[in-house]
C-alpha cells in the first residue's frame, strides 16, 4: 500500500455547499502526496452530494495528481462534534502526518506545504500554528483577526494542528464531549515533543455569526 505524506481529516455533517469548498480548496494545493478523508456522520447532505456524483469527478482530478480522496458516509449519526469520525480516519490513516480540517472551513493553497514544512525533519511529535479567523455578522459586518493559538483549553483545536501519524495511533480515541481537541493536545504534551510554528495563518475559520440562526450554508 502506498504511504502518503499527509493524511487530511474532514469530518462533514451539513453545509454541503462549504463542503464542496472544502474540497476546492484541497484540489488547490500546491502540495503533492496527501491521502483526505470526507466522512459524513450519517449526513443527508452529504449523501446527496456522493449520490449525485460529485465526489467520484473530485477523486479523478485527485489520483491524476498523485493524491487520494475516499468518502465515506457512515450508517449511524454519532454526533459530539465529529468525534467518532475523527477516530475512524486516525485508524485508516496512512501517512507521515496528520492533520485536521473542517468542512465549513478553507485553507490556502499552500496549507498543506506550510504545515509539513514545519514538521518534517525535525523531532516534533506535533507541530502547532495560528489560524485566520473570518466571520461574517448578520448586519453585514466581517471580522477577520488572527487567533494566537495557546496550549490552553479553549485557545487551540485540530485544526491548528500537525502531527505524526503514528504518534496520533498512540494516543487514547477522541470522546463524545465538547473540548475533546484539548484533550488530545494535553495528552500529546505529556508524552511527545512539539513547538510552534510562526509562519503566516494558512488555515482560516470561516464564521457566520449571528446568521447560524437561519441555517446559513
Amino acid at each position: 500500500m502506498q504511504k502518503y505524506k499527509v493524511t487530511v481529516c474532514v469530518p462533514c455533517y451539513g453545509r454541503p455547499q462549504r463542503t464542496l469548498r472544502a474540497l476546492d480548496c484541497l484540489m488547490q494545493q500546491d502540495f503533492v502526496g496527501w491521502e483526505a478523508f470526507f466522512v459524513g456522520d450519517n449526513c443527508p447532505d452529504f449523501q446527496k452530494l456522493i449520490d449525485d456524483g460529485r465526489f467520484r469527478e473530485y477523486c479523478y482530478a485527485a489520483k491524476e495528481k498523485g493524491n487520494l480522496l475516499v468518502y465515506h458516509n457512515l450508517g449511524k449519526n454519532y454526533g459530539s462534534w465529529g468525534y467518532e469520525v475523527r477516530n475512524r480516519i486516525i485508524r485508516a490513516a496512512e501517512s507521515d502526518y496528520f492533520v485536521f480540517m473542517d468542512n465549513d472551513d478553507m485553507i490556502k493553497p499552500n496549507h498543506l506545504s506550510n504545515y509539513y514544512s514545519a514538521i518534517n525533519n525535525t523531532n516534533c511529535d506535533f507541530v502547532y500554528f495560528n489560524t485566520l479567523i473570518s466571520v461574517m455578522y448578520d448586519n453585514g459586518e466581517k471580522l477577520e483577526q488572527i487567533r494566537n493559538a495557546e496550549l490552553k483549553f479553549g485557545s487551540i483545536g485540530h485544526q491548528e494542528l500537525i502531527v505524526k501519524t503514528s504518534f496520533l495511533k498512540y494516543m487514547p480515541p477522541q470522546k463524545p464531549f465538547y473540548g475533546h481537541d484539548w484533550e488530545l493536545v494535553e495528552n500529546m504534551m505529556k508524552f511527545g515533543n512539539y513547538q510552534k510554528s510562526n509562519a503566516e495563518p494558512t488555515y482560516i475559520f470561516k464564521g457566520v455569526g449571528d446568521l447560524r440562526k437561519d441555517n446559513i450554508d
